[in-house]
């Protein structure tokens, strides 16, 4: 395989996780920007979602493409090398790598992967059971008991959490 194509698979796969976090970062600031500056606090008018879409498709796939385009003309520099540089494929690998496992860490740390919280399994007990509202003590109370409410916000049912986590399949 030419070392051009190598090289915008190694720019490539890191070159998608950077052009994603710039194009979040430029779309936050977009996004205020038009919160600031054009609608405020009013409702938005349904175009600026599209917008807002468009345009972050757009930014990451710009970016994406330049950093694939930005690995063949530096694969292409380096076909007179006959040899295989180490170093870049393990720097392209390790960032992949590190992109993906701070994917995952997030997801983590945000409750999507992992046991679930107290306050999801209190919520997910009430919905099976057709509750419309569920509540828990403060955390400070030490008490670990979960609240169903109906659709006025009358308590109707009282379940230690102990026996909805033994519930839960693992």
């Amino acid at each position: 395989m030419k070392k051009r194509y190598l090289y915008s698979l190694f720019f490539g796969l890191p070159g998608l996780f950077i052009a994603g976090i710039i194009s979040i970062l430029l779309l936050g600031g977009f996004a205020g920007f038009l919160w600031l500056f054009a609608f405020g606090d009013r409702p938005w008018p349904p175009f600026s979602e599209t917008i807002l879409s468009v345009l972050f498709v757009l930014v990451v796939s710009v970016l994406w493409i330049a950093s694939i385009l930005l690995g063949y003309r530096v694969g292409k520099r380096l076909e007179t090398d006959p040899r295989l540089h180490r170093s870049h494929v393990l720097l392209s690998a390790g960032l992949t790598v590190l992109f993906i496992l701070l994917m995952v860490l997030h997801q983590f740390s945000v409750g999507n992967l992992g046991p679930k919280s107290d306050s999801l399994l209190c919520s997910d007990f009430c919905a099976t059971h057709r509750y419309s509202g569920s509540g828990m003590p403060p955390e400070i109370s030490g008490g670990r008991t979960c609240s169903c409410y109906d659709s006025v916000g009358n308590e109707v049912l009282t379940v230690p959490l102990d026996i909805i986590a033994t519930r839960v399949p693992k």
